[in-house]
């Protein structure tokens, strides 16, 4: 050693404003919050219960259910894994059933089981913060591509739905 020292850097240096941090790792998601990413999931499943889903629909109802398991596997909500699986095994059923699109009949059982999912993921949604949701949905979307699937982006309306495409600030530098 020559006697030097490394200059000081402050580990706070360079940081986002610190209650936007706070804000984004520490609070729970507001009521509206969860209203306003379950509410187009109860709609998927009105429309698969009365018989006039569309592909898109089911998507959103796998994609649901998806996001609920890997919520489950990152342990922030744990303990609800069977519930999900069974949920999981209806809509496999359901979208096999269904083939190349056309709506078709769903079972009672599957029916029980995706209303006791939605009904799981919303207090999931209620445990987490904005961070953890996000980390989840960032997991998901690079799982599902690794894996080969294609992701869809759509509004709450459902009504535009689009391939799934990061946008430069998302991207990684």
């Amino acid at each position: 050693m020559n006697g030097r020292r490394k200059p000081f850097r402050s580990r706070w240096a360079g940081r986002p404003d610190t209650f936007a941090v706070i804000n984004h790792h520490g609070t729970k998601l507001t009521s509206k919050e969860i209203a306003s990413i379950i509410d187009p999931v109860r709609e998927c499943f009105a429309q698969i219960r009365a018989g006039t889903a569309t592909e898109v629909h089911a998507t959103v109802m796998h994609s649901t259910i998806q996001m609920a398991q890997e919520v489950e596997r990152g342990g922030i909500v744990h303990g609800l894994a069977e519930h999900f699986d069974s949920a999981q095994a209806a809509c496999e059923a359901y979208l096999a059933r269904c083939g190349a699109w056309h709506p078709c009949a769903v079972h009672f059982y599957e029916l029980d089981a995706l209303t006791t999912a939605i009904d799981l993921h919303e207090f999931q949604l209620q445990q987490l913060t904005a961070h953890e949701i996000q980390e989840v949905t960032r997991r998901l979307i690079a799982r599902t591509e690794s894996s080969g699937g294609e992701m869809l982006q759509a509004d709450s309306d459902l009504v535009t739905a689009k391939p799934y495409r990061k946008s430069r600030e998302e991207a990684p530098a």
